[in-house]
């Protein structure tokens, strides 16, 4: 579950009413392509709702980004703390993606599990593309490819859950997917000041809610340590158990 939470990302109900904005859809689409950014770093709270077994979980930690010379775009979420009900516990989970990879790295018991997402044939993947996952954040994608997937109309601040808190000045955007899959909608929310990603609430076909809120979100502020939570590469065999799994279509 908690993969399946990572890859197919990793995110209250919404006001119906149009927000009053100035910018157009287009122009919101054309200000967030124009915010490309070299790294990022930002701290999330992630809620996961399942409507089957009526049962919630949140969870907290930070999400890394960059773009390496060879235009790769990497990412790592540290999950540190789980709650469910009134239990909460300190646990970590450290997810990396990188090109056509991901890792998830067990610190405590020093496993790392690599998994190759798509088939050697195919193009790397975005780990913040639209559909893709951790946290569909559409940082650098060009409006056009927005458009093409999706029906994109303007929406208000939600007046419940965590994305309530989010500042009255955010401007948000309903994300309905042009063809069946995973998602029902996507909803982001938007620091107009610098067009960057402060909030996203997803729902799938089956009624599963995923929410995530961003804060302390810093630009090209990746310190040596950081760094080091991207790094995708094997580490020492005769330190750690490691298991890499080659794509399977299976």
């Amino acid at each position: 579950m908690l993969i399946q939470l990572a890859i197919g990302f990793l995110l209250a109900l919404v006001s119906s009413c149009i927000p009053a904005q100035s910018n157009s859809v287009d122009e919101i689409l054309d200000n967030i392509e124009k915010a490309d950014v070299a790294s990022l770093t930002a701290t999330v709270s992630y809620t996961r709702t399942d409507p089957i077994l009526n049962r919630r979980e949140i969870r907290t930690g930070r999400v890394l980004f960059r773009k390496t010379d060879s235009k790769t775009r990497e990412a790592a979420i540290l999950f540190d703390t789980l709650i469910i009900g009134q239990r909460r516990e300190k646990k970590l989970k450290h997810y990396i993606f990188s090109g056509r990879w991901m890792a998830e790295v067990d610190h405590d018991n020093k496993q790392f599990i690599k998994r190759e997402l798509v088939a050697p044939e195919s193009e790397d993947i975005d780990p913040f593309e639209l559909g893709n996952g951790p946290i569909p954040l559409p940082i650098g994608q060009t409006k056009e490819s927005v458009l093409s997937k999706y029906t994109v109309t303007l929406i208000a601040k939600p007046n419940e859950g965590p994305l309530s808190k989010l500042d009255d000045a955010i401007v948000g955007l309903h994300l309905v997917p042009k063809t069946e899959g995973e998602w029902e909608y996507i909803d982001l929310y938007y620091d107009p000041s610098n067009w960057l990603p402060v909030g996203v609430c997803t729902v799938e076909d089956d009624g599963t809610k995923r929410v995530s809120r961003l804060s302390n979100v810093h630009v090209d502020a990746l310190s040596d340590d950081d760094k080091k939570l991207l790094n995708i590469e094997t580490p020492n065999p005769k330190e750690w158990s490691i298991d890499i799994r080659p794509w399977s279509d299976d």
